[in-house]
């Protein structure tokens, strides 16, 4: 048995992750544990639980706690030791990964405090592929239906691995995909032209080798040049050397047995994979990733790695024979790893979001990122709310790390949610950024998050952007200059078409699908209610100590508006609004119906919470009409009336005025009937 968790620097005992894998070999599964195991699980200790062999031995070299788990026994003995090993260790999360392992879990783990998490890897599109009848395909997945209740979150490798748990196994839980990670390298081979074929798999019947052979066998009929090797054990090679003679392609065929798969794919031209089950195959990524050329069966998930010129269908000799010749002989026609197949790194950040998304996290908010990285005072402090932006955050810091001419300045990320994921997100940037994270979860909000922000400024001026976009170069020495030159509310334009569709901006800015684009698309302050223009609170500079005097943002106002609140409060005390041209952000906007149908109930709510804000304290807004609420909500039926096309742009543009109108009715109730 391993030894438990050491405590941290600080003293703090890391959680513990138990992965379970049924497997001892050096297969795909084994692959993706020991890539997790060399890239590491930040903030968690991880333990293995495996059957002794090659896959415990690597991980002990790399110094991973590893933990020898026989499962071929039988399954109470199994289910005894595995129950065995959880209760002496107290792990967090129980990560199976393979049916076995899962099986085994969900029995072992009965009445323990820990969380079921599984990984699947294989699953054929053809149930039966893997099990002897039908009847004992649909057993199992009857059983893959039943033990899932046990577990709180599933993983998949692949899109087409979710979609066929989806449809056999009818899960009760949450699916995520995690796609399998691999690392570009940083010098790609220099390749030549040449037919020089690899296959790397297993032989058995469901890697589909006797049509390796025959696509072979149209390419040497072809250029009588190329050769093949095949590089795998298993329990079809007489049967396949057999096969080899029988198509007159023995002469060229190398039964190579185990080999080094970086080396013989530096060694050979086009690597031919016509598998009858593939999910994530490792041995493709790791081809494309070398600079093959690829040709694989249109099956699982090798869509999500290959272009369509590089499958083919299970039965289309002929159309695989060409991919071959053609990836072989023009070098241009070869796959690339799409961006969609995350690097190693990225692959365990997804894992561990999952394990934070489930209330479990390693990466605890540490004394070390609350405090700043520079210990003299910056001139501007950017501030930021942080509200479940783990998608979008990255790019922001991206972008104020490439800041142009910026005086120093520092950035505070004010976390209103008490995210497990923000440090993992900020830590990185530490070297490039004077950054730090402050808590602010005592009250839900984007107000409160700013204050809490500002109040923990050490700059003279204020920067205030949101984590979903991303300003300009020039954004902080765009408003330090105005700022220096006067005390102002300092705001600049919003740049709407480089992170957005089409539709997005112009609905946004109220442009028929006909009507000419503005150059550049942009938004600028503009009068709102019939009274005041007004600076986002996206794009924001102000003096600290103007902020300060004004008070704050009103943190009871939430949904929107508050920067209009908070704009027209430093305009009636003389403040003057500047606009900084080079103060550009480019502002992401709702892409999708049902998300700006969202954001505009709840806009419009908030707009009747500043109006009758505004009206007590005497300012000229115009007024809010609760007829024209009652009339346009009547209207909307009709608008919905089935017709026997719609355009996507029409349906965007139909949520966006659902959620206005509604929203204004629902605020025009909340503020004159129910007070």
């Amino acid at each position: 048995m391993t030894d438990g968790p050491p405590p941290t620097a600080s003293g703090h005992v890391e959680p513990l992750a138990l992965w379970i894998a049924p497997v001892s070999n050096l297969a795909g599964v084994a692959r993706h544990i020991i890539d997790t195991a060399r890239a590491g699980l930040p903030g968690w200790r991880l333990v293995v639980a495996a059957p002794e062999g090659p896959l415990l031995d690597e991980l002990r070299a790399l110094g991973c706690p590893v933990v020898p788990f026989e499962v071929d026994q039988p399954v109470n003995r199994a289910v005894a030791d595995l129950r065995d090993i959880v209760g002496k260790l107290s792990p967090t999360i129980v990560h199976s990964h393979l049916a076995k392992a899962d099986f085994l879990s969900a029995m072992a783990t009965v009445g323990m405090p820990v969380t079921l998490v599984s990984t699947e890897h294989h699953i054929p599109e053809d149930p039966s592929a893997l099990h002897s009848s039908r009847t004992k395909a649909v057993t199992r997945q009857m059983a893959h239906h039943a033990r899932i209740r046990r577990f709180t979150h599933l993983l998949a490798v692949s899109d087409s691995t979710k979609r066929d748990m989806l449809r056999y196994w009818k899960p009760s839980v949450p699916i995520t995909v995690v796609k399998n990670g691999v690392d570009r390298p940083d010098a790609v081979l220099e390749r030549r032209p040449g037919l020089r074929l690899l296959s790397l798999t297993r032989l058995d019947r469901e890697k589909n080798l006797e049509m390796t052979l025959r696509v072979f066998a149209g390419v040497l009929a072809k250029h009588p040049e190329a050769t093949l090797t095949i590089g795998g054990t298993g329990p079809l090679e007489n049967e396949l050397r057999a096969c080899a003679r029988k198509l007159g392609v023995d002469h060229a065929t190398t039964f190579a047995g185990f080999i080094d798969a970086n080396r013989a794919m530096a060694e050979h031209d086009v690597l031919l994979q016509p598998s009858r089950a593939d999910n994530l195959s490792y041995t493709l990524l790791d081809a494309v990733a070398a600079g093959m050329g690829v040709v694989a069966s249109n099956i699982g998930g090798n869509p999500e790695i290959l272009p369509g010129h590089a499958l083919a269908s299970l039965d289309d000799v002929a159309a695989m024979v060409d991919a071959v010749i053609d990836q072989g002989l023009d070098l241009t026609k070869r796959p690339t790893l799409p961006d969609t197949i995350p690097s190693v790194r990225k692959m365990v950040a997804q894992v561990l979001d999952v394990y934070a998304d489930l209330g479990h996290g390693g990466s605890q908010l540490t004394e070390s990122l609350r405090n700043p990285v520079r210990e003299e005072s910056p001139r501007v402090s950017v501030v930021t709310a942080y509200y479940r932006n783990q998608a979008t955050l990255g790019a922001q810091l991206d972008a104020l790390v490439n800041q142009q001419d910026a005086p120093p300045f520092e950035v505070i990320i004010a976390d209103n949610e008490g995210s497990i994921r923000l440090p993992r997100i900020v830590a990185p940037y530490r070297d490039r950024l004077d950054v730090r994270i402050i808590p602010a979860t005592r009250k839900r909000g984007q107000c409160y998050a700013r204050n809490v922000g500002a109040r923990s400024a050490r700059g003279e001026h204020l920067a205030l952007c949101d984590a979903d976009d991303v300003v300009a170069p020039t954004w902080v020495e765009a408003l330090h200059r105005e700022l220096e030159q006067s005390d102002a509310l300092v705001t600049g334009p919003l740049r709407l078409d480089r992170l957005n569709p089409e539709i997005a901006w112009r609905t946004y800015l109220g442009l028929t699908d006909e009507a000419p684009a503005p150059d550049p698309v942009e938004g600028l302050p503009y009068e709102f209610l019939g009274y005041e223009r007004f600076a986002v609170g996206c794009n924001l500079g102000i003096r600290a100590t103007t902020f300060d005097l004004l008070g704050g943002m009103d943190e009871e106002m939430l949904g929107g508006s508050e920067d209009v609140d908070f704009s027209w409060r430093a305009l009636e005390t003389g403040l003057p609004l500047v606009v900084a041209p080079e103060a550009v952000v480019d502002y992401r906007l709702r892409s999708k119906p049902r998300e700006v149908f969202r954001q505009r109930r709840a806009y419009q709510r908030s707009q009747l919470n500043l109006w009758r804000k505004s009206v007590d304290a005497g300012r000229p807004v115009r007024g809010m009409s609760l007829r024209w609420a009652l009339q346009e909500t009547a209207k909307l039926p009709l608008s919905y009336v089935p017709t026997f096309s719609i355009s996507a742009s029409e349906r965007y543009r139909r949520a966006a005025r659902t959620g206005a109108v509604l929203g204004n009715l629902q605020g025009q109730i909340e503020e004159r009937i129910l007070p």
